[in-house]
């Protein structure tokens, strides 16, 4: 009897020929929908809309045995962006190339998703946590903005075996074993879209800063930062009509600190967390300062 590499022997679920290696990728999915999640069905069905019954059983029988053997998402700001690259073992002693290609959101395109999400930082909070609700999916569509494919024309696939049909097995075992990886981080879906994670989150940084200096959205700081340090009018215009600052706002009441009036969403995404560290830290400093004036 054969072992897991090489030709196999008729086994009830694999033709005579079929090779199996020894080093494929295994998916959790034994039967049924490999996708639990509903933004890792539409991948899928991005496909299976398109693909006929006998591509993708074969896709899904190839994703289970293990035939896909490697599987790479691309990396945002290299020439693998928007990529996922992967090989496929077939009938052939030589495994077949597979790749599927989303179209990338350009550095505009990444910073009108940052204007949304400054809006909204808790969209980007529970991706972060690993999972994409949809109103993440309608933030993305009220700026314009689409995130998931919805067709072929939106994934596009491409298979080095001699099947001309769009997508071929190959490619749909594919797409199977990358459902299970959105369900694990569904920031991979931004990712393959060209959105870097530490890149996002700086801008997304950025755009609170100025909404929270500017209390305007943010439109309007470039042109205040632009007159900081700038010549006076020669007139008094520009302290004419101008109102006297606000106080400064009393001392906290008993028992509370400056963290309590901290927006902690400013903080980025790990806000909470960060506060929470501090708050012990802040209490330890104040007994040891009340300590210290009463010796």
């Amino acid at each position: 009897m054969p072992g897991r590499t090489g030709l196999t022997s008729w086994d009830s679920s694999w033709p005579p020929g079929t090779r199996i290696p020894a080093n494929g990728l295994r998916p959790r999915s034994k039967r049924g929908a490999f996708a639990t999640t509903w933004w890792g069905r539409r991948f899928t069905a991005a496909v299976e809309e398109a693909a006929g019954a006998g591509r993708l059983s074969r896709g899904r029988t190839y994703a289970r045995a293990g035939q896909v053997v490697h599987l790479d998402v691309g990396t945002p700001g290299t020439r693998t962006a928007g990529r996922v690259l992967a090989t496929v073992q077939g009938s052939r002693a030589t495994p077949y190339d597979v790749v599927l290609t989303l179209a990338t959101w350009d550095a505009e395109t990444r910073a009108e998703l940052a204007d949304a999400l400054a809006a909204d930082p808790s969209a980007l909070t529970a991706v972060l946590g690993g999972t994409l609700p949809e109103s993440f999916e309608q933030l993305c569509l009220d700026a314009g903005l689409v995130l998931l494919p919805r067709s072929l024309s939106d994934l596009r696939t491409s298979c080095t075996c001699p099947d001309l049909v769009e997508p071929c097995k190959h490619a749909a075992a594919v797409v199977y074993l990358l459902a299970e990886r959105l369900d694990d981080d569904p920031f991979t879906v931004l990712r393959l879209r060209g959105v870097d994670r530490d890149a996002l989150l700086s801008l997304v940084a950025e755009r609170r800063a100025a909404r929270e200096n500017d209390g305007d959205g943010g439109a309007a700081a470039p042109t205040r930062r632009a007159r900081i340090g700038g010549p006076l009018p020669a007139d008094d215009s520009f302290w004419r009509g101008r109102p006297l600052p606000p106080p400064p706002d009393p001392a906290p009441p008993a028992g509370t600190s400056a963290l309590d009036a901290l927006d902690a969403s400013l903080l980025g995404p790990a806000g909470d967390a960060i506060v929470a560290r501090l708050r012990p830290l802040l209490v330890a400093m104040t007994d040891r300062g009340s300590q210290n004036c009463s010796t």
